[in-house]
């Protein structure tokens, strides 16, 4: 299955067909879902497609299909395919496609989208396009020969193409029923698929698991078969002969309580297929089947998490045979990275039904071991390409590199051939209110040194010193001392500061006081912090780490470097604003070191407070969804506005229009209702309003450097008592006003903003910061 994003999957179908039927089945994503929004925390960017890479690992962990992606870098909503292809080179995502499709080897592809103007989205065309463009490229040997002369892949001719039909069902769609039971399970393959879909949270995709009949759909594009497409697997391949045959054997003979029995014929199965030759996945399947039918089971855990270079571990493997056939031994070892010494044990040791195996190792952490990071962002990105170039094949459009510390015991079970048991080696630890939580090793830095801001856009008008911070944090359990410092182009900076660790996970922060020359007024200063240990080893990584209960947590590095943007911004006069934080919200950080009085509203002040003490209240993006306390407490915000308080609401989506929270209509019609490109005119419909003037004056130059788009969710339609200010045009030459709507509401006011502040003000946009001061400072005054 192709798609552009995650979350564009049919999980409906890739359930059914990996847990009823049987199939290998495997949904290739574009994109990492980098450039879209985020519910349920502040990242974006390259911090989103890490979260919503993970999550598509978990999804597929729930649905059973296996996930692969693309080179392609998720820029944001587009409007064509040409939009999106300008972007991304066009023979890069198909030959990465190619590499997919050559490597699992599919009968069948199923794409998501149509590749025409009816997928919407540019990006979902552009994943139509691919879907239909690489049926016939994985097997023409003439395009991207250098799959097989450098990755071992040959072509790969597909037999069916199909188009994904759950939302465009027509009369020649093939209905497959998704309402039945998983015995294994319990529930249906519709409620399964459902959980799996709920994993992308960071989207608002959870889903009820309803019960009753349900049906997923496929539409036929192109056969090769000459079977015809009425029935999805008609005229496909199929197994030889005794592989059907032993497979129906064990099926009609075999249930849980006598999985046991299956263990000899599973065996001869394995040792059948190896000596005519089979792939290395299938015999990886079989081998599990083994291990799990033998009732094997390995265990695998270190003690500790984080590995700092020139330091060891101790690592525990445990082996215990709870069936009732012997297991031997051959050996018993753990795999750890490239240049590393690996550690194991040759010692032949047979275990008879109920015994147990535990042995422990040393490993020592090189010197030269370099942090854990996701392979595609070891290097810059090439545009809104990720770059592979220094990356294994194998590991190419997988999401993440395979763990990189595994048990490996190799053993015979019954007299049967050899398999590889594997476990990867996890740090545990108990909680006393959740239980046992695991957590993947990951090599960090002896210290991690975290900037603070990254980005600091730096008003030329006001004070002109401020302070910026320097966080230490010291990941192993010996003595480090050594000095930071901060260097910011030339400027003049307080001196270094020493510092001294002595335990594992303390903590440093270092304050440092900045001073601009007298003269600067205007332009952008590079910041970066230096750590020197006393023995002259440098630290400049921030380790950072994408957290949180419903996926694996993946740690990734910034360097210890940021920018400070100088510019003419003039502050409003108001002493307190108040702040309703939204999703992936990190406007109000942003505003606080601008030099504003920002505090976040909490659910206490929004249910009890006194909103009058706020000059301002601002409302971050799609707040309404994400603070139930703002949905409750609505009517006090409006009525602090209509008493003479001043509102101002970033862009909401459909559940803002459809519950009425504005005072007066205002409707959001689409996720169309937007413009992608940042480069778009900008015509102002009232130049002499203040929301222009006071107190910064708005002009041409104010427009540029926006990222990603102009805005996105305006308003249509509105009520007269609105004003729009501003209009753009969006590609089709339609003239969109709602991205900005201002009103007078009773003796106060009340503003709808719908351009993508979320994005551009902790980019350091410093236009989008101007006019942001003047919406605060607007009174209602023409």
């Amino acid at each position: 299955m192709i798609g552009a994003h995650p979350d564009d999957e049919d999980t409906r179908l890739l359930t059914l067909l990996a847990r009823e039927y049987g199939m290998e089945v495997a949904y290739l994503s574009l994109t990492r879902g980098d450039g879209g929004q985020n519910l349920i925390g502040p990242e974006l960017g390259v911090g989103l497609g890490l979260l919503r890479s993970r999550e598509l690992e978990a999804a597929r962990g729930i649905d059973g299909a296996r996930q692969y992606v693309t080179r392609a870098f998720d820029f944001g909503y587009t409007r064509s395919l040409d939009e999106a292809m300008a972007r991304w080179p066009t023979d890069s995502v198909l030959k990465d496609a190619t590499r997919i499709v050559r490597r699992f080897r599919p009968h069948v592809i199923v794409s998501v989208f149509t590749g025409t103007e009816q997928d919407g989205h540019g990006q979902h065309q552009a994943a139509g396009y691919v879907a239909h463009q690489v049926f016939d490229l994985a097997g023409d040997p003439n395009r991207f020969p250098e799959l097989l002369t450098e990755e071992g892949l040959q072509v790969w001719e597909p037999r069916k193409l199909y188009r994904g039909s759950w939302f465009r069902r027509d009369s020649t769609s093939v209905v497959l029923n998704a309402g039945g039971i998983d015995p294994r399970d319990g529930r249906t393959f519709h409620q399964i698929a459902m959980a799996s879909r709920s994993q992308h949270s960071s989207q608002d995709m959870g889903q009820l698991q309803e019960i009753g009949p349900r049906e997923s759909a496929v539409t036929p594009v192109r056969d090769r078969t000459g079977a015809g497409m009425a029935m999805l697997f008609a005229g496909l391949p199929r197994e030889a002969n005794w592989v059907t045959a032993a497979v129906d054997s064990l099926r009609d003979a075999v249930s849980a309580p006598r999985l046991a029995d299956a263990l000899p014929a599973l065996n001869e199965i394995l040792r059948r297929m190896r000596a005519e030759g089979t792939e290395a996945r299938r015999d990886s399947l079989v081998s599990r089947a083994v291990l799990v039918a033998g009732h094997v089971v390995v265990d695998a855990t270190a003690d500790q998490e984080h590995l700092v270079p020139g330091t060891e571990i101790t690592v525990r493997v445990h082996v215990y045979n709870a069936g009732r056939h012997e297991a031997r031994v051959r050996r018993l070892g753990v795999r750890v990275p490239h240049g590393w010494d690996r550690v194991g044990d040759d010692e032949p040791v047979r275990l008879a039904s109920g015994e147990e195996l535990e042995r422990t190792f040393t490993v020592q952490v090189p010197a030269t071991a370099s942090p854990t990071q996701p392979y595609f962002l070891r290097r810059a990105r090439h545009g809104d390409m990720y770059d592979w170039s220094d990356t294994e094949p194998a590991v190419r459009g997988m999401l993440f590199d395979a763990p990189a510390f595994v048990a490996d015991v190799e053993m015979t079970i019954d007299e049967g051939p050899a398999v590889h048991a594997l476990r990867e080696v996890t740090f545990r630890y108990n909680d006393q209110a959740v239980g046992e939580i695991r957590r993947p090793l990951m090599v960090v830095p002896r210290v991690g040194v975290r900037l603070e801001p990254t980005l600091l856009v730096w008003s030329s008008t006001g004070p002109r010193e401020t302070d910026m911070t320097v966080e230490l944090t010291h990941f192993t359990a010996d003595s480090t001392r050594g000095s930071v410092a901060l260097d910011v182009d030339g400027w003049a900076v307080s001196a270094a500061q020493p510092f001294a660790f002595g335990r594992n996970g303390e903590t440093r922060t270092a304050v440092f006081r900045v001073e601009r020359p007298e003269d600067a007024v205007g332009g952008t200063v590079a910041v970066r912090a230096r750590v020197t240990a006393d023995d002259g080893s440098p630290f400049d990584s921030d380790v950072r780490t994408i957290d949180y209960p419903h996926v694996r947590p993946t740690q990734w590095l910034r360097e210890a470097q940021g920018t400070i943007r100088l510019a003419p911004i003039e502050l409003p006069a108001v002493a307190s604003v108040g702040y309703i934080r939204g999703a992936s919200d990190r406007v109000p950080e942003a505003l606080k070191a601008v030099g504003l009085p920002v505090e976040i509203l909490t659910e206490d002040v929004l249910a009890t407070g006194d909103l009058a003490a706020y000059d301002v209240i601002v409302v971050g993006p799609r707040a309404y969804e994400t603070d139930e306390a703002l949905r409750r407490h609505n009517d006090r915000l409006l009525a602090y506005a209509h008493a003479g308080g001043h509102v101002v609401v970033q862009y909401q989506q459909r559940q803002f229009a459809e519950g009425e929270y504005a005072p007066f209509l205002l409707g959001i019609p689409r996720p169309t209702a937007r413009i992608t490109d940042e480069y778009a005119p900008v015509h102002v419909l009232e130049p002499n309003h203040p929301i222009f003037r006071n107190p910064n004056a708005i002009g041409s130059a104010d427009w540029d450097g926006w990222i990603q788009e102009r805005g996105l969710y305006f308003g249509d339609p509105w009520g007269d008592e609105f004003t729009p200010l501003l209009e753009m045009t969006d590609p089709e030459g339609n003239d969109l006003r709602g991205s900005l709507l201002v009103s007078r509401y009773g003796a106060g006011t009340y503003v709808y903003a719908a351009l993508s502040f979320f994005r551009t003000i902790p980019a350091g946009v410093t236009g989008t910061y101007r006019l942001f001061m003047n919406l605060l400072a607007w009174t209602g005054d023409e």
